[in-house]
């Protein structure tokens, strides 16, 4: 329970700073700058974790790397998108219909994973996804 508050209040703080960095670049340069960062912060750490990542890259079969960079690719394409939608709109807005998210990865989980339904997960993804729209109304 601590690591998800501690997620959301990473997700909350991190939306919060991207619309004050739209003040002051547009969203292509906020979304460069942002992987610059990433790759200056994360570079050091993936050398220092040098083991551990040539571990999980030599025990996983072919598709456990082809997945994470999947994952990287069209994670970074939403943050673009995201980033873009966000210059143009209220924070207030736009951050929480961003969040409807959970209604793709439950179909997407439903379809190709082979996850169980049940009309608990529906409604709630349902009432997730409704009360996000209703609150950014």
């Amino acid at each position: 329970m601590i690591f998800l508050l501690l997620c959301i209040l990473g997700f909350g703080l991190g939306a919060f700073f991207d619309k004050l960095s739209l003040k002051h670049m547009d969203p292509s340069g906020a979304f460069y700058v942002r992987t610059l960062f990433m790759i200056l912060i994360f570079a050091p750490l993936v050398l220092w974790k040098h083991a551990q990542t040539k571990h999980a890259l030599l025990s996983s079969d072919k598709f456990g790397p082809i997945f994470v960079m999947s994952s990287v690719l069209v994670s970074m394409g939403g943050v673009f998108f995201y980033l873009r939608a966000l210059s143009g709109g209220e924070a207030s807005k736009i951050v929480p219909l961003s969040s409807t998210y959970p209604a793709v990865t439950f179909a997407l989980a439903l379809i190709f994973l082979g996850e169980s339904f049940t009309v608990n997960k529906f409604i709630g993804t349902l009432l997730l996804s409704g009360g996000i729209y209703f609150i950014s109304k």
